[in-house]
């Protein structure tokens, strides 16, 4: 049977003020770990971009968590409350084994031991000591309801946290995590404070490159962390971590990580590996149509097999009438390598090419793999006027292994037209 501990009604000033607040994180820990086994709660004050409805969490405008059997079109169909948050932590074996949140629950469960409210930056200050101590599921539970708290600076707790290796993995990512999160948040020269030691970790050779590779992501994802370093980093001597930076850079949708990969693929010198990146990052979803013509314009200079392929691919998934007039080109040049012309008939198909033109690309092939991706594109396509073609072209393909390719493809469908050819071809 649940006890009733507060309406909805529980304002700001219940939270902050009183004697009920506890002060000081070491205060609050002997109070949440001083007995045996047992669950305790408390709860403090949200920031003004968090609210919920139990395990229900919103953050911002575009982030959200479940943090039990959640159901979020419950949520949306109440009132999203804004606070307090409620932190049930369980002890078993002298040990904290699980650290549950939710944002103004409307009952306690039975056999928790309430403690009442505390203030935000205590909380915020205890959670994060605990996550730098529990590690694995407890440690990675207290870091969410440490970033939910009002007014407290959690980003040296968050680093301290990212940057301590005794600890696994996922906890220390999931600090690195909310910590390009915060960067966004505070700005400023907090922000700048906050990055510095992430470039330094993603710049660490002694550290594992998960967490070197995390720190380079978050770099990249923020608005306001040091997006200058990242470019050093790009540039720079350490071959991983060059090749990590500018992946991550071709993530990025800022205006100077742009002009970056723009820069980076003008340059000659730049490693084939590293060009295929840059590539297929001016290609994703922060393309411009500067960045298609880029391209387009530069394929025909490019050494690098690889590096033609990687422009093909993008262009085709780019799609539009200009990239796909232009693979088209591309698929019918007979100068062009085999390799190339069959990536554009199929980059071509991605870019919407109609079955009429690919069994027209069909009929410009002059060599095998060009005539196979053709076939492939009009599969895929599929429709009537791709079936028709395919049965013309099992009629009359004259090289012996694409006709029974084709043939054997063809009579896995279901259509009277492939009926009527493999009678007919029966009958020969």
């Amino acid at each position: 049977m649940s006890t009733r501990v507060w309406g909805l009604g529980l304002g700001v000033a219940a939270l902050i003020g009183g004697a009920a607040v506890l002060r000081g994180q070491g205060g609050l820990r002997s109070r949440v770990e001083g007995g045996g086994d047992a669950r305790v709660q408390f709860r403090y004050a949200a920031r003004a971009d968090v609210c919920g409805w139990g395990g229900n969490i919103s953050v911002g405008r575009s982030t959200y968590f479940s943090t039990g059997n959640g159901n979020f079109d419950a949520m949306d169909r109440m009132t999203c409350r804004h606070g307090p948050v409620v932190v049930r932590v369980t002890r078993a074996g002298g040990q904290v084994v699980g650290v549950d949140t939710e944002i103004a629950p409307e009952s306690t469960p039975e056999g928790v031991t309430d403690l009442g409210v505390v203030s935000a930056a205590t909380a915020a200050d205890y959670l994060l000591e605990l996550a730098g101590r529990a590690d694995g599921r407890p440690g990675r539970e207290a870091i969410l309801p440490a970033v939910l708290a009002d007014s407290a600076t959690v980003w040296p707790g968050l680093l301290a946290v990212a940057k301590n290796r005794d600890l696994s993995r996922s906890v220390r990512q999931s600090a690195i995590g909310w910590l390009g999160r915060e960067l966004d948040r505070i700005g400023g020269d907090e922000a700048k404070k906050a990055s510095a030691p992430l470039v330094a970790l993603a710049s660490d050779v002694e550290e594992t490159l998960p967490i070197r590779q995390q720190a380079v992501s978050v770099l990249a994802r923020s608005e306001r962390a040091d997006l200058d370093a990242l470019t050093r980093m790009a540039n720079g001597s350490d071959s991983w971590l060059r090749q990590t930076a500018v992946q991550a850079l071709a993530n990025s949708g800022d205006p100077r990580a742009r002009e970056f990969l723009r820069a980076a693929f003008r340059d000659a010198g730049l490693p084939d590996q590293l060009r295929v990146t840059v590539i297929r990052g001016l290609g994703r979803e922060y393309a411009s149509a500067r960045d298609v013509e880029l391209l387009r314009s530069s394929y025909g200079g490019l050494s690098s097999t690889n590096a033609k392929q990687a422009v093909l691919s993008v262009l085709g998934e780019q799609g539009g009438s200009a990239n796909l007039q232009w693979l088209l080109g591309v698929a019918a040049d007979t100068d062009a390598a085999p390799e190339l012309r069959a990536q554009a008939v199929e980059a071509a198909q991605r870019a919407g090419a109609s079955s009429a033109q690919l069994s027209k690309l069909y009929d410009q092939a002059s060599d095998r793999r060009a005539k196979e991706a053709a076939i492939n594109a009009l599969f895929k396509n599929g429709d009537r006027s791709a079936v028709d073609a395919l049965v013309r072209i099992a009629r009359t393909e004259t090289d012996v292994s694409v006709r029974r390719s084709l043939i054997n493809r063809l009579g896995r469908l279901e259509d009277e037209r492939v009926k009527a050819l493999l009678k007919e071809l029966v009958g020969q």
